[in-house]
């Protein structure tokens, strides 16, 4: 099957073109979900110490486990009844778990807390997406996908550093009632300000027309390798997150405080990347600046595993090498969405759930080879596996 309208299963298109949402809004509706992933960051020892040794990690590990899955469930339910009506429950979903994780008086509750929060904010990114396919075609899709990956790159980077604010005024409590917050905020706003972009609707909710849509677009030869390119990106992301701590603490000596200024690197790489790719994407094809970001993710994940060889290994070296990663990261991730759903306007829900639970399960196992394997060879191997993708793009459409 194809990306063309499909007759029988969906109304006709509604004559009346996308509206557009307040981009702001937009973004703040794309990123709520990864601030709840990383603002408690600074409080696990704090979480840790009141509930128990293993209290820390499932913290984390519970919402990763939400928020993939969850994300191929919003899609279509946004492609049957309306990107509105999902994202309004969705946030009040989000909220409504970052209440429970704030008030938990025993640590099941917060963990049920988190995962809630995890499946309310995993909408956001998934009907972002679906929304700017919606209203946009072409090029002006790839802008407002490089503008988007821009406007989220800093939230991994700086939710710690107000978890850590918020931990010191007033306990870990206090970044879930922040959240929660933030969830009502922009619940708020997108009941008075997020109009209803999709025009289509599928006539029907069930498993086995989710499953059949989802297999649809899994072989449509279009969609596998962008979705594998932003995989691999993702990939090489996580493995940092995961691998760079111990790295730069145990190996180079780095107070923790020190450390948390070296994640800004990624920030500012994907911020750079994201913008020269929105420039060239005015002039050109998502599918160039696809292969740009490749070769430099591949140049920088090459190039750090390289380091040790060489006898070149430092944190310098290794922050160089992971820059050009980034940077090549910020050009290929928004290209290699705006390629994955371009073929599935009538169906955009459901191709961005599955381009999304791709690229977290992608940063999921490589954060995880990260932990027991050296994360330049993991984001050497990331760097591989979004080439290959690429070349098989590249190939489909020469």
């Amino acid at each position: 099957m194809d990306g063309a309208p499909r007759t029988g299963t969906t109304t006709a298109a509604l004559s009346a073109p996308a509206p557009s949402i307040p981009f702001v809004l937009l973004a703040c509706v794309a990123g709520i979900g990864q601030v709840a992933a990383n603002l408690p960051l600074p409080s696990l020892p704090a979480i840790g110490a009141e509930f128990g040794a293993g209290a820390a990690g499932l913290v984390v590990a519970v919402f990763l486990a939400a928020f993939a899955p969850s994300q191929l469930l919003w899609g279509p339910l946004s492609d049957r009844h309306g990107r509105r009506p999902v994202v309004l429950a969705a946030l009040g979903m989000f909220a409504l778990g970052s209440v429970l994780a704030a008030l938990a008086p025993v640590f099941w509750m917060l963990l049920a807390g988190r995962a809630v929060q995890a499946a309310g904010g995993a909408a956001g990114l998934v009907v972002a997406r679906a929304s700017l396919r919606d209203g946009a075609d072409g090029r002006a899709l790839g802008r407002g996908m490089a503008a988007l990956s821009m406007a989220t790159a800093a939230v991994p980077a700086l939710a710690p550093l107000a978890g850590a604010a918020l931990e010191q005024v007033q306990g870990w409590r206090l970044g879930f009632w922040a959240t929660a917050a933030a969830g009502v905020g922009v619940l708020v706003w997108a009941a008075a300000a997020m109009p209803e972009t999709s025009r289509m609707r599928a006539p029907r909710l069930d498993l086995r027309a989710v499953l059949a849509d989802y297999r649809a677009v899994w072989r449509d030869r279009r969609f596998p390798p962008p979705a594998l390119v932003a995989a691999g990106a993702m990939g090489g992301l996580f493995a940092f997150g995961a691998g760079s701590p111990t790295l730069y603490i145990t190996v180079f000596g780095l107070t923790p405080m020190a450390y948390a200024v070296y994640p800004l690197i990624a920030v500012l790489g994907v911020l750079a990347g994201g913008a020269a790719a929105r420039g060239l994407m005015k002039r050109g094809s998502p599918g160039r600046a696809m292969a740009i970001g490749v070769a430099l993710m591949l140049a920088g994940g090459l190039g750090m595993a390289a380091l040790a060889p060489v006898g070149m290994f430092g944190k310098h070296a290794v922050n160089v090498t992971m820059l050009v990663f980034v940077i090549g990261l910020g050009f290929a991730l928004p290209a290699a969405f705006t390629e994955a759903l371009a073929p599935f306007k009538d169906r955009a829900g459901t191709a961005a759930s599955l381009a999304g639970a791709i690229q977290i399960a992608g940063g999921a196992v490589a954060a995880a080879a990260a932990s027991v394997a050296p994360m330049p060879w993991v984001m050497a191997a990331c760097g591989v596996v979004a080439a290959v993708a690429a070349g098989r793009a590249a190939g489909r459409t020469s």
